[in-house]
């Protein structure tokens, strides 16, 4: 792969019109879109809503340029969204999606773009390699994570996520990709709603505005990290 500035994961044109899940109480709902804008070629989307004591609404919307997501008044809700080894093209858990072969090292964090967040999130970004560096001891995965608060409510947020420097995980190889959005930590935070239009690989970490708080290895993501040192499951994804 050719050094670049910048690659794009993921800019949400596709579908044209959106595949959309919406739950009312607690539940979950996962659909996959199929693309060649899309980083390997299928894009995986997981919609979890957690709490929602009120049974209110949750939508989740991606496509023609926008992932969106809306929860009703006490709801909570995460939504995941996977590329490559964490996909599951045909809907079978037995089957891994693309290893998407990616050389990293060019690159050095994400970009992420909402045109509009309107309360503090928080973000997670987990890679998978299928070729660890040490096999008797590797890491196959590598995780990192940021708390996000717009200027104003409702306000557009530009996030620049830095890869985890963990000599130890083989980032010439990055097979999967799973983007983590309002996995909310400690004090759950209800009634969000955010516009994601692009998610990218950008090769320089620009200085990040008060009042992002960096964070590493979350346990939030405890599923991914406690498989970090062992054989990937087949399936390769974090809820699986």
């Amino acid at each position: 792969m050719a050094h670049a500035a910048s690659l794009v994961v993921d800019d949400y044109a596709a579908p044209s019109a959106p595949s959309v899940s919406v739950l009312s109480g607690v539940g979950e709902a996962t659909f996959n879109d199929f693309s060649p804008t899309v980083l390997g070629g299928v894009r995986g989307v997981y919609h979890h809503v957690f709490n929602d004591p009120l049974n209110s609404v949750s939508v989740v919307a991606v496509g023609n340029g926008l992932l969106s997501s809306s929860d009703g008044v006490g709801a909570t809700s995460e939504v995941l969204v996977s590329y490559g080894a964490f996909t599951r093209p045909t809907g079978d858990p037995s089957v891994p999606g693309p290893l998407l072969g990616l050389d990293l090292s060019p690159y050095a964090a994400f970009a992420i773009d909402f045109t509009g967040v309107a309360i503090a999130m928080n973000i997670n970004v987990t890679l998978y390699t299928s070729h660890p560096i040490d096999a008797a001891g590797a890491d196959y995965y590598s995780t990192t994570g940021i708390n996000v608060t717009p200027a104003s409510p409702g306000g557009p947020l530009l996030v620049s996520l830095p890869f985890v420097a963990d000599p130890d995980f083989n980032y010439a190889q990055v097979d999967g990709i799973v983007l983590v959005l309002n996995r909310a930590i400690g004090t759950e935070t209800t009634n969000n709603a955010f516009n994601l239009d692009r998610f990218a690989l950008v090769s320089s970490v620009p200085e990040a505005p008060a009042p992002w708080t960096m964070f590493a290895g979350l346990l939030s993501l405890a599923c991914v990290q406690a498989a970090r040192r062992r054989q990937p499951p087949t399936a390769r994804h974090p809820n699986g």
